[in-house]
């Protein structure tokens, strides 16, 4: 199969919203916090985008996303960031190394106005456009956390956008459980594939408990 790739405007590529026939909406959402790291990343390094096409399928002499979604709405979020917002990222950054190298890439980021993509071609049958999706959305692998813990700068590791997970021992209560002022929920995973998700859900689900804290 022969796949094109493309500097596409925009204004040109749509959400998947379902409106492509036999295409289900995009079943990916982002929380308020996962996408200001989003937009906080492509600020820090625009020029990874290269790297890392949006998936489209041609639609109505335009286009629709079906892999990147949230990318493209933290790019198109990034590129109409008001000019004082901007200069204000510019001032924070100042002092940093490569600040010169950071700045043209950044601006000119924000003056292309197109964004890479790959292009799947029109005729490819629903069944595999729907394939990709899921598998775009997929977790393979999983993270070695102790290794991250042991390795990698964990204030690093959270500027760009990963969640860990709270790796400090935790002590037996000694004492009975009705002479314990609070109570403790462990949860356990077999594999980490699925933590991010998860853990997200579960915050979600604690606003309706005040006195419940996520450790």
């Amino acid at each position: 199969m022969n796949f094109k790739t493309k500097l596409i405007p925009t204004v040109n590529i749509w959400p998947n919203d379902g409106q492509i026939s036999g295409i289900p909406k995009n079943p990916r959402f982002i929380r308020d916090e996962r996408f200001e790291a989003l937009v906080k990343s492509i600020i820090d390094d625009p020029e990874m985008l290269q790297l890392r096409e949006l998936l489209v399928v041609p639609y109505a002499e335009a286009y629709v996303s079906i892999a990147g979604n949230m990318r493209l709405k933290a790019i198109v979020h990034v590129k109409g960031l008001p000019d004082a917002d901007f200069m204000a990222i510019v001032e924070q950054k100042q002092e940093n190394e490569n600040f010169n190298e950071w700045l043209k890439a950044i601006t000119d980021f924000r003056t292309d106005k197109t964004v890479l993509c790959k292009i799947i071609p029109i005729e490819t049958p629903i069944e595999k456009i729907k394939a990709y999706i899921i598998k775009d959305n997929i977790a393979f692998g999983q993270d070695d956390f102790d290794l991250l813990a042991n390795e990698w700068d964990e204030q690093e590791l959270a500027d760009w956008g990963m969640i860990l997970p709270d790796l400090t021992p935790i002590e037996d209560d000694e004492e009975p459980i009705d002479k314990v002022s609070k109570v403790r929920l462990t949860i356990e995973f077999d594999e980490l594939a699925e933590y991010d998700t998860v853990r997200i859900e579960i915050e979600d689900l604690l606003t309706r408990y005040p006195g419940a804290k996520l450790k």
